[in-house]
């Protein structure tokens, strides 16, 4: 039987004893749980604000579809993850 994997918790923060700084994962595997908050913007068409902790980061879609380009798109942070 596996044992469980370690979450947040069970890591540490401090410089040479983080798990990314071991030359091995854990057998067991590593949780992460990431809790977010999206909505649409009363009162905008394409607007929608995201929020997590205490970051907040907005998006919006071209002209053409109803949006007000002041924001990047949905598809444009996409790519922007991979890229992170």
């Amino acid at each position: 039987m596996a044992d469980k994997p370690l979450g947040d918790a069970d890591l540490s923060n401090t410089v040479g004893e983080r798990i990314i700084d071991k030359p091995e994962l854990p057998p067991q595997g590593i949780t992460n749980e990431n809790d977010v908050l999206t909505e649409v913007v009363a009162g905008e068409v394409q607007l929608k604000r995201g929020s997590v902790g205490k970051f907040e980061v907005y998006c919006d879609e071209p002209l053409r579809i109803g949006g007000t380009e002041k924001y990047p798109t949905p598809m444009n942070y996409l790519a922007f993850s991979i890229g992170f």
